[in-house]
């Protein structure tokens, strides 16, 4: 998995671009789910790509890839350096899409950080969403967007 979390980090993704057969209308939103959960590990030194401060800096990674489903990687998210189950919990309400990010298991005294990919859909062409990631519970917005189906780039996490 670490190949397709490396494609999106580096632009190189493969955008096949997004359908639906649908009715298109922002009125015809059905219920969102976020699936394909994965997560790189912990990363260690060894895995930076550069040697600088912003090396660890956490940023999210977006694409749309197929039917109306956007990819995001939320790459660099600090959790527990212990933590033997990661998952994500998705809530939909308006135009508000909420991804609740954990983890459980062993707690340590350390933390580090993790690429932790999924999807989130089906969404609407042209329709305008807000969305908030996080360690669930405690989300934040991240950015306010129209799903295009063309659509990829990077936001950026405000400190």
């Amino acid at each position: 998995m670490k190949k397709s979390l490396l494609w999106i980090v580096c632009g190189l993704l493969a955008m096949t671009g997004c359908s639906d057969d649908g009715d298109n209308s922002p009125s015809n939103q059905k219920e969102i789910e976020l699936k394909n959960f994965s997560n790189s590990g912990c990363k260690s030194n060894e895995d930076r790509t550069r040697s600088d401060d912003n090396a660890w800096k956490e940023v999210f990674n977006y694409g749309c890839i197929h039917e109306g489903y956007l990819y995001v990687t939320h790459q660099n998210a600090m959790f527990n350096c212990c933590a033997e189950v990661f998952g994500a919990d998705v809530s939909f309400e308006d135009n508000q899409i909420k991804v609740g990010e954990y983890e459980s298991g062993m707690d340590c005294d350390c933390i580090c950080p993790y690429d932790l990919s999924y999807e989130i859909g089906p969404l609407v062409e042209g329709k305008t969403y807000v969305i908030y990631i996080g360690h669930k519970g405690n989300e934040s917005k991240v950015a306010e967007f129209e799903f295009r189906n063309s659509m990829s780039g990077v936001w950026e996490v405000e400190n």
